[in-house]
């Protein structure tokens, strides 16, 4: 049964590339007040008029977050009820705002081979060196190096929120030079490019947070048709 009011709501909003109001942040706030873990159920996502995923820091309780407006070429900006923003470039979190932590930014984006795979996937360079920046609860600002290297891994079936999916498993190994600390990201390429699920650690020596698709207004799941 849909959520009361919920939808009656959205409706009266313009869907699209337009930017998340605060009407549909609050909307979005109320359908999930009373629930520990977002869930819609498969009318909810027929009907769900924004782009949104399912976002879940490990160990935490699950939020819906719906995309607020694309900047072009690639960078999507993605908020939560809370006005929390992930902004994803090739279904990377390359930037946040609005946590207790915060990513600021990431550079040599250029040369991700997540971007590579997900657009040319062959001939792809699969190592990469960068900086992360970040703020942290404190207020205090640090800056990390990390490289790692990326495996190609066979395709998977998936059961996603909107039904079955195939996709390539795409894993990245990685170190933050200064620590030592390892980590290991994993995103959930369909055949087109388009990422469909994620795990990344953001910053080091916090929880890893999960991403999963729920709708993507403007595409067809499972097609060959936009990112």
């Amino acid at each position: 049964m849909i959520r009361n009011g919920l939808f009656a709501c959205f409706l009266l909003i313009l869907a699209g590339c337009t930017a998340v109001t605060d009407e549909v942040r609050k909307t979005v706030e109320y359908a999930f007040k009373d629930i520990e873990d977002a869930e819609l159920n498969a009318e909810e996502i027929q009907n769900f008029p924004y782009t949104s995923l399912y976002a879940q820091w490990q160990g935490k309780a699950r939020s819906l977050i719906v995309l607020g407006f694309v900047n072009k070429p690639n960078e999507y900006h993605f908020i939560t009820a809370e006005k929390e923003t992930f902004v994803l470039e090739s279904g990377r979190v390359i930037r946040t705002q609005g946590l207790d932590d915060n990513l600021l930014n990431v550079s040599n984006l250029k040369d991700d081979p997540l971007r590579c795979i997900t657009t040319a996937s062959e001939s792809c360079n699969l190592t990469w060196q960068r900086n992360y920046d970040y703020q942290l609860d404190d207020g205090t600002r640090v800056s990390r190096e990390a490289q790692s290297t990326f495996t190609v891994k066979q395709p998977e079936q998936l059961d996603m929120p909107y039904g079955q999916a195939t996709a390539v498993l795409v894993e990245e190994v990685g170190e933050f030079v200064l620590t030592g600390e390892r980590f290991v990201n994993t995103f959930w390429v369909e055949p087109d490019g388009h990422v469909i699920k994620s795990e990344q650690r953001i910053i080091p020596n916090k929880p890893v947070l999960n991403l999963t698709q729920v709708t993507w207004i403007g595409r067809t799941n499972n097609s060959e048709s936009a990112k």
